[in-house]
């Protein structure tokens, strides 16, 4: 059975709506508490996003102006990174670039011919990935936090 790739700009929209659903209607404070995902709470866990957003999209910019997409930086440096970079901003802000980068992101993506999204043309540490397998690990990693945030929202009751 052949995988069937879910990267289409719809599915990378639709990815990054169904977590801003999970977050709907937190309190401020609640976006605080430690511990939600790993140690990071939910404003961490969104900045890293917006982090590994950020790096995809300077990635494509790249490749628009004829330029190497990558390497990028491994796995473990954007997860580093991230937080420290989006976690401080206001919580409005914050939500502001999550549907933003995204929408950056699906334009960039659709300005793509298919053979061009098709192309191992990106690198995270030793694995070769195309803008489709790239943007496919996208947006798993959106409902992978997502379905995260509202089991803590179930068990907590926020």
């Amino acid at each position: 059975m052949v995988a069937e790739i879910k990267s289409d700009t719809t599915d990378c929209t639709d990815g990054r709506t169904c977590l801003l659903e999970a977050v709907d209607g937190l309190s401020t404070e609640a976006f605080d508490i430690a511990n939600v995902i790993g140690d990071w709470s939910v404003r961490d866990c969104l900045a890293h996003l917006v982090g590994w957003d950020a790096w995809v999209v300077n990635a494509l910019d790249r490749s628009a102006a004829g330029m190497a997409l990558g390497p990028f930086p491994s796995e473990r440096e954007i997860n580093d990174a991230a937080p420290g970079d989006w976690a401080k901003r206001p919580i409005p802000e914050l939500l502001g670039m999550l549907r933003s980068i995204r929408d950056t992101m699906a334009e960039r993506v659709s300005q793509m011919t298919d053979e061009e999204r098709d192309q191992k043309s990106m690198q995270v540490e030793d694995i070769e990935l195309s803008v489709n397998e790239m943007l496919d690990g996208l947006i798993e990693h959106d409902l992978e936090h997502a379905g995260q945030i509202r089991s803590w929202r179930k068990i907590q009751g926020v």
